[in-house]
Order: structure tokens, then C-alpha cells, then sequence
């Protein structure tokens, strides 16, 4: 398994291709979510995400929008899911977090499914589930400095 952390133009091509398949395989196919994607928000993310050989097997952003510090597109490859994957994915967003967002309250929109896998991490909700493009979801935040690698 191999890692990276990259800004957009340090994306190669195939790297940007397999990360586009892989979040419409988990989010428009597995999830029937219909959003704009690929957005904006990837020319200003980092993009952390881990190749098995040659297949992307885990991905997800960080990015500040409107002065908020979030992460997103959170998904491994559906045949990695359950082998602790998505914990290692997640502890190096939350590695990442701690280091380079060090003073900022984290705040993210997470699909209700997966609140209790975010709290492990250090964030709790705020306010009560609503529905988002489809997918019930809810406000959750933690300082950055309280968040945890489990």
C-alpha cells in the first residue's frame, strides 16, 4: 500500500482519472447521489489517497471553504471495505489535519451511516440530521487539536 498527499497540479493524469472513477463508482453508483462531480473545491484540496499495486483503493480531501476547514469524499474501493482501510484513510486525514490546520475548528456534513466511525476520530455532532442531496447527514466539529488517530 502506498500513500500520497497532493495538491491538485501535483495530481498526474492517471492518478486524477483513477480518483474521478473511483468516488463515482462509491458515490453515483453504490450511493445514487447526484451532485457536481468533479467540483471546484479539488483545484484548492489536498488529495490524500493510497494505491494497492495499481489500483486506488482509498481517497478523500481536505479543503477550507468560506473560512471553514473540512474533509470529504471520504470512500475506499468496496472490496477493501471492512479490512481497515477507511481507519488508516482517516488517521492520515487526521494527521494532516493536526499539522497544517492546527488552530481551526473542523467542521464537516457527515452521512448519518458513518457518524459513529467520525466520532472514534474526535468529532461530535451539532444539531440534528437533515437531508443533502439524497443522503441523510449530519453537522459534526471538533477542534483540530482535540481530534485523535485511533
Amino acid at each position: 500500500m502506498k500513500w500520497y498527499v497532493k495538491k491538485f497540479t501535483g495530481l498526474t493524469t492517471t492518478q486524477l482519472h483513477d480518483i474521478y472513477q473511483l468516488r463515482a463508482k462509491t458515490f453515483v453508483q453504490e450511493q445514487a447521489r447526484t451532485y457536481q462531480d468533479p467540483d471546484n473545491v479539488d483545484f484548492d484540496a489536498r488529495h490524500i489517497f493510497a494505491y494497492d499495486g495499481d489500483q486506488l483503493v482509498a481517497y478523500a480531501r481536505i479543503y477550507e471553504h468560506d473560512g471553514v476547514v473540512t474533509f470529504g469524499r471520504i470512500t475506499t474501493d468496496s472490496t477493501y471495505r471492512g479490512t481497515g482501510l477507511g481507519k488508516q484513510l482517516m488517521n492520515h486525514v487526521m494527521a494532516i489535519l493536526k499539522v497544517h490546520y492546527a488552530t481551526a475548528t473542523i467542521e464537516i456534513d457527515a452521512q448519518t451511516q458513518v457518524q459513529k466511525f467520525y466520532e472514534k476520530f474526535g468529532l461530535t455532532t451539532n444539531g440534528e440530521p437533515f437531508m443533502d442531496l439524497g443522503a441523510e447527514v449530519i453537522k459534526m466539529k471538533a477542534p483540530a487539536r482535540a481530534l485523535v488517530l485511533v
